[in-house]
């Protein structure tokens, strides 16, 4: 008997190794993730970390109330975080596990935890306007182009606002009136992206002169070789947050892919990666003074745009979407 039950002991099967799925937005910033985030994680823990894409409230919302939840980790920029939040999609972020200390209190929630800030910019082909162009100019049914923005409102009311003359202190409520009204008159222009990838796609194809596009992506274009610019008059920052979904298979590893993702060495290379920016304030001193410049946390950047107001997206982003989809989008 002794002997037989040593013989199964020797036999059983090893432990299958910890698993997690991280969905994100795919392209250059999924593949700087993966190098920051993903890779090193795995072959710091033996765990396996599964990338995906897809990210948004739609997608969460949708896997929560089916019950078909396959999905463990979600990089969610704010206005999802607030509606995934909103709907009770979330589960509370284990902060016995994740340790945050270096991140600003007001991005360390119950139900998320800011990782990167990012600007969207306006930006150019080089070759089409060797001179640049402004954020008015984008606007001008005058200057012939085709201009990339993103499908949803969020962002792109803004830009047309701030490119109106709103001051980024006088944003909000959005004026989307207005706003409208400045999309229509370059309406029969406009390319509209589902996601950034799309649009960095697009640039490096040469299939559009302008674009309302993510400072990082822009930046990933130029190094591959687009002959585009960008700047930083009417942008908008906003915070990039990692949450786990309710119900998600594999919640502990996932709040230990978070403590993970969110410590100064893998925020620093993350950056380096790509040029949003940590919000982890020992990470920047990890980072080369120049990189600074190329970030939307930089002084002389932030004072040119204005930040999103999730709460604001959040209490009225449907009827926004129905007006801006039936006035621009059809």
């Amino acid at each position: 008997m002794a002997a037989s039950v040593t013989f199964f002991a020797k036999s059983a099967p090893a432990a299958d190794p910890a698993e997690v799925v991280v969905a994100s937005y795919g392209g250059s910033f999924q593949d700087a993730q993966t190098k920051a985030f993903f890779n090193t994680y795995a072959k710091a823990t033996g765990s396996k970390v599964t990338g995906t894409t897809g990210s948004g409230y739609a997608k969460v919302k949708a896997m929560v109330e089916s019950g078909n939840v396959t999905w463990d980790v979600v990089s969610a920029e704010s206005s999802a975080h607030a509606n995934e939040l909103k709907d009770d999609l979330l589960q509370p972020l284990d902060y016995s596990v994740i340790k945050a200390d270096g991140i600003p209190a007001e991005l360390r929630t119950k139900y998320g935890v800011g990782y990167i800030k990012f600007g969207m910019n306006l930006a150019w082909s080089k070759d089409k306007f060797p001179s640049g162009l402004t954020p008015a100019q984008f606007f001008d049914p005058a200057v012939k182009a085709r201009r990339a923005v993103p499908l949803e409102p969020e962002y792109t009311l803004e830009f047309a606002l701030l490119a109106d003359g709103v001051k980024p202190a006088d944003l909000y409520p959005l004026d989307v009136g207005r706003a409208l009204k400045v999309y229509e008159r370059i309406k029969d222009q406009i390319v509209a992206y589902k996601g950034a990838a799309d649009t960095q796609a697009l640039i490096q194809q040469g299939e559009v002169d302008l674009a309302y596009i993510p400072n990082g992506r822009v930046n990933d274009a130029i190094k591959a070789g687009a002959k585009w610019a960008y700047g930083w008059d009417a942008s908008v920052s906003d915070t990039e947050w990692w949450v786990v979904m309710k119900g998600a298979p594999h919640a502990a590893e996932a709040m230990k892919f978070i403590n993970f993702a969110v410590q100064p060495e893998q925020q620093a290379e993350l950056t380096r990666q790509i040029p949003y920016g940590p919000t982890n304030v020992d990470a920047l001193k990890l980072l080369d003074p120049a990189v600074a410049k190329n970030l939307p946390s930089y002084p002389d950047n932030a004072k040119l745009g204005a930040v999103l107001d999730s709460k604001w997206w959040n209490e009225n982003r449907e009827s926004v979407k129905t007006r801006w989809n039936t006035a621009i989008m059809q």
